[in-house]
């Protein structure tokens, strides 16, 4: 069965036993398990109408930010298929969690921010607020940020105006990175970059 069809009950019972799972994990390799079980329910349909909805949402963008945005647009999806070939080769390593506290409280907050409405009720597509889409996005950066120690948004990703996520040195800065604090539920809180100190 496609996730992106579970009704509202079905969902919430699949997002909370993922997260009681995730917040009991003793370690990484406890938790990547249990991200790539909860990713492996996901059937084709569903990764490619997500993937449907990412470029959806790059069409509407205008040029010329367009045409430098669209190659990072993917990295969800690049990000998803590279931690699925390390779960489906179980490549995994059993470290303590870098923040175990900040991993409990990203997992804790994910099954009320999966059901936040923030599109249109009229929306023609009403999957990509599905709460199995969120979910889906949590878990893959969940494993990206608090595991891997990588980033929200990909190293040289544009934003408008022309600020870029950019490299200095062993720091990655971000312009936005502080931007997001009044939200607390939003990825950019629980992601490694540093705020770009030129767009303070």
């Amino acid at each position: 069965m496609n996730v992106l069809s579970f009704s509202d009950s079905e969902s919430r019972y699949f997002i909370e036993k993922t997260v009681r799972d995730l917040i009991a994990a003793k370690e990484t390799a406890q938790a990547m398990e249990k991200i790539g079980a909860a990713l492996g329910s996901y059937t084709i349909f569903d990764l490619q109408y997500i993937g449907g909805g990412i470029q959806r949402e790059v069409g509407k963008l205008p040029n010329p930010y367009r045409r430098c945005y669209q190659p990072y647009s993917s990295d969800l999806l690049n990000q998803y298929h590279a931690f699925m070939t390390k779960y489906r080769m179980n490549c995994f390593t059993a470290h303590p969690f870098k923040d175990p506290e900040l991993w409990r409280t990203y997992w804790d907050i994910t099954p009320v921010q999966c059901f936040v409405k923030s599109r249109s009720p009229n929306d023609p597509f009403p999957q990509l607020e599905h709460p199995m889409t969120k979910l889906f996005y949590r878990l893959v950066y969940g494993y990206v940020m608090l595991i891997e120690g990588g980033y929200g948004h990909p190293i040289g990703m544009p934003f408008p105006g022309g600020a870029v996520i950019r490299r200095d040195g062993d720091k990655v800065l971000c312009p936005i990175r502080e931007k997001e604090r009044d939200f607390p539920t939003a990825l950019c809180n629980f992601c490694p970059a540093e705020q770009d100190p030129e767009y303070r």
